[in-house]
């Protein structure tokens, strides 16, 4: 039987894959990605899949877009390209409701419009998340197949409150204690944080249709 590793950077991500048997949880961390994605190919999964929201680097990507990268950037300029027939099959059965563009790693957290168009510009990337390029060096260095299905949450005109990602747990869960306190601390952030949670429905809303519509091997056989 073909194994598939799933990995995402939080659980809410990971709650769209319901009845998928293989998916871990890298608590948006680059290191634990990258660590579960060797731990996956150990235990003898055939191919590797980044799955969850990504943060816009360029303008015409909006809350909800779909992103199947053919390459990920890393920090150190690597190039990390994902299986174009393994793409070409699931975007076919999404009616080729996805765009192809390059995305691009990040260790840290890009949070503000201005370093995310930076970003943008330095890599020709149009997107980023902190998990992709981590996993998409486990595959290449392991030969193993490598797909991208990210959505926009963020788009590049939108920024984060930093402190936020302080309250994202290991467990790829959200402390609710921290957001609270950090609400506390910030109280002109809820506006930006209202906007942010809204943003994020949509993105899970076509994780969740993309997920229904790939079924538990994503269309790698």
């Amino acid at each position: 039987m073909t194994r598939i590793g799933v990995i995402t950077g939080m659980t809410r991500e990971a709650d769209c894959l319901d009845g998928f048997p293989i998916v871990r949880v890298a608590g948006a961390s680059s290191e634990r990605a990258y660590d579960l994605a060797t731990a996956l190919i150990a235990d003898g999964c055939e191919a590797l899949l980044s799955f969850g929201t990504a943060g816009g680097l360029v303008d015409g990507l909006e809350p909800g877009d779909l992103v199947l990268a053919d390459k990920v950037f890393d920090a150190d300029g690597r190039v990390f390209e994902t299986d174009a027939a393994w793409r070409e099959r699931l975007l076919a059965e999404l009616d080729d409701d996805g765009v192809v563009r390059s995305m691009t790693g990040s260790a840290t957290v890009v949070a503000t419009p201005d370093k995310k168009r930076a970003l943008g510009l330095a890599t020709s990337a149009a997107a980023v998340d902190m998990e992709s390029h981590a996993i998409g060096c486990a595959a290449v260095e392991a030969g193993v197949a490598f797909l991208v299905v990210r959505v926009v949450a963020d788009p590049v005109h939108r920024g984060i409150p930093e402190w936020v990602f302080g309250s994202i747990r290991e467990d790829g869960r959200t402390n609710y204690v921290a957001v609270l306190s950090g609400l506390a601390k910030h109280p002109w952030d809820l506006p930006a944080l209202i906007g942010l949670a809204g943003n994020n429905a949509k993105a899970m809303a076509t994780l969740g249709r993309v997920a229904g519509l790939a079924g538990p091997l994503f269309r790698f056989q």
